[in-house]
């Protein structure tokens, strides 16, 4: 098994080529649930003649999953003119298979996750599938990415910035209980965040410099944004957190922008002897609501003459569902429960470089 860092190499030696044809390429990566360790990017791969059947084998090692089979049997019954390709091992644990159809009739595979049949394979193999269709113009990759986009909280970081601002000054249970209502999308997003924004005045502007040092960037975060800058695609954090923190992480992760909210400082006053947060929002800056990630995502595509299906969008909260949605691919990583079911794809993990499976 190679080392975790060697993850990245996948961005450089594991390209998997698609022959350019008139075809729709389905791509459905299979993620284990009780994938633990490290992966491995030792590739091996089978390939047929569409007829179902392995016909050469590319490399040693392990055989293909059983389930391989049955599902090939399953999507045959959902999607009757989507033909086997052939299969890879991209770990010990994580497997993509290759479909391909007509473009015509093309059905809606973010949805078909949800049909009974999928849910069923995936509970009884302790699967969770992603469902992919690139463009026709993706050529020999997957999906030729050139933007990447990626809430903060509870996905870049471990934490919820505002949580822990709030725990600073004792009141972490009340802006917990609003900010996991908010995430969840059962209540406004901007009302929330100007609601905790208030109950955080007083707390000290050094707050920041302490929270760097304790705050934890999430397990594969470096590797993943190592993986997507080694292909010269633009990155950035677009969080409904705050600015000081996402400045903070485009330094640590090398990521191209930042964009988040800006509060507002106050000097010593009788109440708070010392430089303290407002408990106001910087009304020069626009909060950054679900509509502003969006737009975030398509300003910055334009900008950079990138079109919407060579864009990722990854993120866990009700706030990132329409960032998602109009990404080329967009992930609910680790997401809460309502988010999962909505978002075009989601994944759940204990690394996010997994991510970078479905993209090289």
């Amino acid at each position: 098994m190679l080392a975790p860092g060697s993850l990245t190499e996948v961005a450089k030696n594991n390209e998997m080529s698609l022959k350019q044809t008139p075809e729709a390429a389905l791509i459905v990566t299979f993620f284990p649930k009780s994938r633990l360790i490290p992966p491995n990017l030792n590739v091996l791969s089978t390939a047929s003649s569409g007829n179902g059947n392995q016909d050469e084998t590319k490399s040693t090692g392990p055989s293909l999953p059983s389930y391989i089979h049955s599902f090939t049997s399953l999507l045959a019954q959902l999607v009757p003119h989507f033909d086997y390709k052939s299969t890879q091992l991209l770990t010990s644990h994580i497997t993509q298979s290759i479909y391909a159809g007509p473009y015509q009739g093309l059905p809606d595979f973010s949805s078909i996750r949800h049909d009974a049949p999928i849910q069923d394979f995936e509970s009884k193999n302790g699967l969770e599938i992603i469902f992919d269709v690139p463009p026709h113009a993706s050529e020999h990759q997957q999906r030729p990415l050139r933007l990447a986009l990626f809430d903060m909280d509870s996905t870049l970081i471990n934490e919820e910035v505002i949580d822990e601002l709030a725990r600073s000054i004792g009141i972490s249970d009340a802006v917990s209980a609003i900010t996991a209502r908010a995430m969840n999308g059962d209540i406004d997003f901007a009302t929330s965040l100007s609601e905790r924004v208030a109950m955080l005045k007083g707390v000290r502007t050094n707050v920041w410099d302490d929270m760097k040092k304790t705050v934890t960037i999430a397990t594969g975060a470096r590797e993943l944004v190592r993986g997507l800058k080694m292909k010269g695609i633009l990155t950035g954090v677009v969080s409904g957190g705050f600015i000081p923190m996402a400045e903070w992480l485009k330094g640590e992760l090398g990521l191209d922008v930042a964009v988040a909210n800006h509060l507002l400082e106050e000097d010593s006053t009788a109440d708070f002897p010392y430089p303290h947060l407002s408990g106001l929002l910087d009304p020069n800056y626009q909060i950054v609501t679900p509509e502003l990630k969006r737009e975030t995502l398509r300003s910055l595509a334009a900008d950079h003459a990138i079109p919407l299906s060579q864009t990722l969008a990854v993120g866990d909260g009700s706030n990132d569902l329409l960032m998602l949605g109009t990404a080329g691919l967009g992930v609910a990583w680790n997401a809460k429960e309502k988010v999962q079911i909505r978002a075009p794809m989601r994944l759940n993990g204990n690394s996010l470089a997994d991510v970078l499976y479905l993209i090289f």
